[in-house]
């Protein structure tokens, strides 16, 4: 009854990428659950975990570290988790502080409007900082205005729940 200890069934035959899915009932577990592909390979199962937490560690720090954004690496993690622990995936689905938004990025909700906000912010004031400051090399200063811009990009590209949810409801 460990991390990797999950019920698991074999494919019939061999599927893309060496997973398999998991063979549970999900009626009673938040969406996402059933979607599960788990490694046959408890090596790669391994190594899915400790990406899962080493992304779940950065996560963590995102919420406290100016700049650093938290959400990713929780999605990153998710997915880790999905390859590697039915249980950590639950527990990431399931967590009282984080579950919901990542529940609501799954189903398609996309990020709240707030972090969106915040998130941006951050980006913009930390690579401005960084750049104009801290940063001295041409080089590193380009690719951080890069990066930055790449991120601003992906959050600004996501659905806003608040407009997902409002569409949903008038189309319903």
């Amino acid at each position: 009854s460990g991390l990797f200890s999950d019920t698991v069934s074999e494919p019939s035959e061999p599927s893309p990428g060496n997973v398999m899915a998991v063979n549970r009932p999900t009626a009673d577990l938040p969406i996402g659950l059933d979607e599960l592909e788990l490694s046959t390979s408890r090596p790669m199962r391994l190594v899915y975990a400790a990406f899962g937490f080493l992304f779940l560690g950065i996560g963590f720090l995102g919420f406290v570290v100016p700049g650093l954004p938290g959400f990713v690496f929780l999605l990153i993690a998710l997915w880790s988790f999905s390859r590697s622990s039915q249980r950590m995936h639950h527990w990431m689905l399931t967590n009282r502080f984080f579950g919901q938004r990542l529940l609501d990025y799954k189903s398609g909700l996309g990020i709240p409007r707030r972090i969106k906000i915040v998130a941006v912010t951050c980006i913009v004031l930390a690579v401005g900082y960084s750049v104009g400051f801290a940063i001295t090399a041409l080089w590193l200063q380009v690719g951080l205005v890069a990066l930055g811009l790449y991120g601003i990009y992906f959050i600004l590209d996501k659905p806003t729940t608040e407009v997902e949810l409002a569409r949903r409801s008038a189309t319903a």
